[in-house]
């Protein structure tokens, strides 16, 4: 990296200087201001997903040095984390606007486009992190130097927001560890073990998984299945494979995604999934997992959540986690991002550490939300050795926090959402018996070559199979 200039430098201590200030005169006798909602007009994005480089100038806006704008998707776990920001810096104005999980892509496109109404910060799920990789900060540099905490956050969370040029546009939040949901129940019925680590063991590999579910249809009779259809299969495995869209110039699910399609695709044919197949997220999917018609769930830790609140209400004690068959990936989680047209980045940035690097602010956040950080000095509480009664007083953080960092690097790249539609149409052929597994990855992989040159620049190899 260059060294900064005498003038940047001089810039950048006055800037944290000034912040300082204003942060320390949060903590005087004036109380907090009350927020302010403050949406933006939705307008049509562009084709390009960059922000264009020549000038990061600060957006338009008439907002003081002492007030910051914040979107995200989630309600629960920003309000935790604004109400302590709060209570260390009263006189910080943070309006917390947020944001519909499908449109905010939009939307910020959309500001950005308009160089208007841009948030000082964003929390941007890791499908939407490859679309503004040009959009944000770079908090590798001075004034941030956010690499001073690289070895306190877990190891390819904090390497996945680096660029191939070294720039740093995110910062990482939290983990999504992959494991595998099952029903007691069912597996008892089945004369499977229940125990997390004996089902761990039994279900050690994807063949076993399937092995498993052949044994499930078997003995309920075709009225449960261990998983609602093949497709699932494929996710996790991929996942497990790296999970990657594009690394450097290549298409990487060409390779990493071809054991999982076959893998997928045997599945399919041994009938471990009901007939008619059962589509995740779907409106029987629900229904079918509360009932034990469908005995796991493979996904992000957080899915329990889901189970808690709606999907199984009344199912306290009906679902255990353990790792998934094939080993450790991610499945979702969130970076920070301060946006070059911010108005008041380095206050934007004390926020960002604050909420991500703070262990009090991380593990409130866990206890209301199962959350869990990426940053590991908040591993060290007590909270993640409680039982938790939904999962019959199980204590799962742990092995949930040991499966986070066994999890394959990865790589964002502007044309992941692109490139996840063009896979999951192919896939769907393929795992249908309509493709061969790499005729399926050999036509997305081209289908996103061109559009990748054409929408964003973008020239990518297709390796070959």
């Amino acid at each position: 990296m260059r060294g900064l200039s005498k003038h940047t430098r001089i810039f950048s201590i006055l800037s944290a200087f000034v912040v300082l200030a204003v942060l320390a005169a949060g903590c005087g006798l004036l109380g907090p201001s009350e927020s302010e909602e403050r949406g933006t007009k939705d307008a049509a994005p562009s084709s390009a997903t960059a922000v264009p480089n020549a000038d990061v100038r600060p957006a338009r806006s008439g907002k003081s040095e002492t007030e910051l704008t914040v979107w995200y998707f989630d309600k629960e776990s920003m309000e935790v984390a604004l109400s302590k920001f709060q209570e260390k810096y009263p006189n910080v104005q943070v309006n917390f606007v947020q944001q519909p999980f499908g449109d905010m892509s939009k939307k910020y496109q959309a500001a950005l486009a308009a160089r208007a109404n841009v948030p000082d910060v964003i929390g941007l799920d890791t499908s939407m992190v490859g679309r503004f990789l040009d959009a944000g900060e770079n908090l590798a540099a001075a004034p941030y130097n956010a690499g001073q905490f690289e070895q306190d956050f877990v190891e390819w969370k904090f390497n996945a927001a680096r660029t191939d040029d070294g720039k740093m546009p995110v910062f990482p939040w939290d983990v999504a560890t992959g494991v595998m949901f099952y029903r007691p129940d069912v597996f008892e019925q089945a004369g499977l073990p229940t125990d997390p680590a004996e089902v761990a063991k039994k279900l050690a590999t994807w063949e076993d998984f399937i092995k498993a579910g052949q044994q499930i249809k078997e003995r309920s009779g075709g009225k449960s299945s261990i998983v609602g259809n093949a497709k699932d299969v494929f996710n996790a495995a991929y996942w497990q494979n790296g999970g990657n869209i594009v690394k450097g110039k290549d298409v990487a699910f060409v390779s990493e995604g071809m054991e999982p399609l076959k893998l997928a695709i045997r599945a399919q044919q041994a009938g471990i999934a009901p007939d008619p197949l059962i589509a995740t997220w779907s409106e029987r999917w629900a229904p079918s997992l509360k009932s034990g018609q469908i005995a796991t769930v493979t996904m992000g830790a957080w899915m329990m959540g889901n189970l808690k609140t709606w999907i199984d209400k009344e199912g306290a004690g009906h679902w255990r986690v353990t790792a998934a068959p094939g080993g450790a990936f991610n499945n979702g989680g969130t970076y920070l991002q301060v946006p070059a047209l911010a108005q008041n980045k380095q206050l934007a940035w004390e926020f960002v550490k604050f909420l991500t690097t703070t262990p009090e602010v991380q593990n409130a956040i866990f206890q209301k939300t199962g959350i869990v950080p990426a940053y590991k000095p908040a591993w060290q509480s007590g909270v993640y050795d409680q039982a938790e009664p939904f999962l019959g007083n199980q204590k799962p953080w742990r092995l949930i926090i040991d499966l986070a960092q066994q999890v394959k690097p990865y790589a964002y790249s502007p044309v992941d959402a692109l490139g996840t539609d063009l896979l999951t149409a192919q896939v769907d052929l393929a795992i249908a018996g309509k493709l061969a597994p790499d005729q399926a990855l050999r036509a997305a992989a081209q289908q996103l070559q061109e559009r990748a040159a054409r929408v964003a620049d973008l020239r990518l190899d297709v390796p070959r199979t």
